[in-house]
């Protein structure tokens, strides 16, 4: 990931910590909403709405009006377009060596009068709003670091309840995750929560997300092992039916691993004949490259059952169990497109249900399976989660 790529998730993560600390501090029945359509966050009560926004610049040498610019109008034209609204503008930022924010009409109007191309039809917009009385009604906030924010979190969480050994590598990753897939939602009424709802979700998760958030997360070794722990357990079981769902668009060197990867699954948890089960690998690529696929690990030796004896796809051949030859299997797993899969009528669901990459899995028969998601980019990570390699 590039240096740049960093930053922006650095933001997104910051933003999302910020969210978190504005659900910790809020009252049991404060509405929250997540990246709203004018704010990044909006926190709702009787008293009325407070509109954040957070801009983290960690990499910004120097402090400048001119770089929030862009936050206060968006604000201006929320605020004109709703003047008789109780709202509270509140802009948390960040900069290196903390410096001293002073936002007056004279910043406010020097914005308004920015020769900017971006922020031509903002400032169209923001025409005519009372300066005077947007200043009565904003706060500007210097913001912690990072580091300083999410430590802050943690011991927030432990004062919520949630056990110190776990914040760590359990319930803050995942109070992160949580609110990046409420931000995700397209309409805003998915994306209210109160802080009583967000806490009692949060509880009840007992596997620790991995995602692009939680992966970079300060935690991210931590979250790997911890995750790697949880999983234990059920790959261990010899007799255990499991799917794999890989969506590839995002993962790394995905035409260079795959075969690999599907190997060295088989080789761990499908080589003895007490492996009843025979493991499924859904990929979500067009036929013809899972046929190359098909042949490619042919090629290493591993027979895979694609349920196409010539051309037509037969469920009754993808379906059927291996014919055990002495001590050597027929074929040592079932590989199917992913759009296949999710027309197959299964008669026996799989215990275990690994969705790997960044894809829906909705399509999926989800009903009473275990369903793990492991939206990690490398395959030398997932190797390393599903115990296959001691290494990422």
């Amino acid at each position: 990931m590039s240096r740049s790529a960093d930053y922006t998730i650095q933001g997104f993560l910051y933003q999302f910590n910020q969210t978190l600390s504005e659900l910790l501090k809020a009252t049991d029945d404060s509405i929250i909403t997540i990246e709203g359509i004018v704010e990044d966050i909006e926190v709702q009560n009787f008293s009325g709405i407070k509109a954040i926004q957070c801009k983290y610049h960690e990499t910004q040498s120097n402090y400048s009006p001119s770089t929030l610019y862009h936050p206060l109008l968006q604000m201006m034209k929320h605020f004109k377009s709703n003047p008789d609204a109780k709202i509270q503008y509140h802009l948390f930022a960040h900069f290196p060596n903390n410096p001293n924010i002073m936002i007056s009409a004279i910043e406010l109007n020097a914005a308004l009068n920015s020769k900017s191309k971006e922020l031509k039809t903002l400032i169209a917009d923001v025409s005519g709003v009372n300066v005077s009385n947007f200043l009565k009604v904003l706060t500007i906030s210097v913001t912690p670091k990072y580091d300083d924010l999410m430590n802050e979190n943690e011991r927030q969480l432990e004062a919520h309840g949630f056990s110190r050994a776990e914040v760590e590598t359990l319930f803050f990753p995942n109070a992160i995750q949580l609110i990046a897939d409420l931000s995700i939602k397209h309409d805003v009424k998915l994306r209210r929560i109160t802080k009583k709802e967000f806490l009692e979700a949060l509880r009840r998760i007992r596997s620790t997300a991995v995602s692009q958030w939680t992966l970079a997360l300060k935690t991210r070794r931590k979250i790997l092992e911890t995750r790697r722990k949880q999983l234990k357990q059920n790959l261990s079981a010899n007799a255990r039916l499991r799917h794999l769902v890989i969506f590839p668009t995002f993962m790394a060197e995905f035409d260079d691993q795959i075969v690999l990867f599907i190997k060295a699954f088989i080789d761990k948890y499908h080589y003895k004949l007490a492996h009843t089960q025979t493991p499924l690998f859904a990929l979500d690529v067009h036929q013809d490259d899972l046929d190359k696929i098909a042949e490619r690990l042919i090629a290493k030796d591993v027979t895979p059952n694609h349920g196409r004896p010539v051309k037509t796809f037969s469920e009754a051949l993808f379906l059927r169990e291996p014919m055990i030859q002495r001590d050597r299997k027929e074929f040592a797993l079932r590989l199917i497109c992913w759009d296949d899969y999710k027309k197959l009528s299964l008669s026996t669901k799989a215990d275990d249900l690994f969705v790997i990459g960044y894809g829906d899995a909705a399509g999926a028969a989800l009903k009473d399976v275990n369903l793990e998601i492991l939206e990690a980019e490398k395959f030398d990570e997932i190797k390393y989660i599903l115990g296959i390699s001691n290494a990422y």
